[in-house]
């Protein structure tokens, strides 16, 4: 492989590295948008069913906002809360695990950069060794 070739390839799998890094974090900020969605949708779904208890306590003749009326309307709130929060947290890790996935791949496009110079800078090194030690004709032998 020629010098410039072996260069070219390592910038070639840099880029391709930096396009899927890209998607991977693109993927991760939609994981957690839908995320965030989704808690305001359980938030939202709380808030009508505590709205449909407090209705339904109030036409059975109990008072709001105490004893067991009080203790249903925490625990439809603590609930939608829990449920909402386990969805952000859920969008956060899988935002997290997309940035991770990116940085890495962004590593590996450098490391082939890297060693893509580092074996073009060998095949010169090593064409120009054949070159001091029999001149061009040992180097036209050795090509073909």
């Amino acid at each position: 492989m020629s010098v410039v070739g072996q260069v070219t390839a390592g910038q070639q799998q840099k880029e391709m590295a930096n396009a899927q890094a890209q998607q991977s974090l693109n993927e991760g900020a939609y994981r957690a948008d839908a995320a965030k969605a989704q808690a305001e949708k359980i938030r939202r779904a709380g808030k009508a069913q505590s709205g449909e208890a407090k209705a339904a306590l109030a036409a059975s003749g109990v008072k709001l906002g105490e004893g067991t009326a009080l203790e249903v309307q925490k625990s439809i709130t603590q609930g939608a809360e829990e449920d909402a929060l386990s969805a952000l947290l859920s969008g956060k890790r899988a935002q997290s695990a997309a940035q991770e996935e990116a940085s890495l791949l962004g590593q590996a496009g450098d490391n082939a950069v890297t060693n893509s110079v580092f074996g073009a800078a060998g095949t010169a090194l090593s064409a120009g060794g054949a070159y001091a030690k029999g001149g061009w004709k040992s180097t036209a032998k050795a090509g073909g």
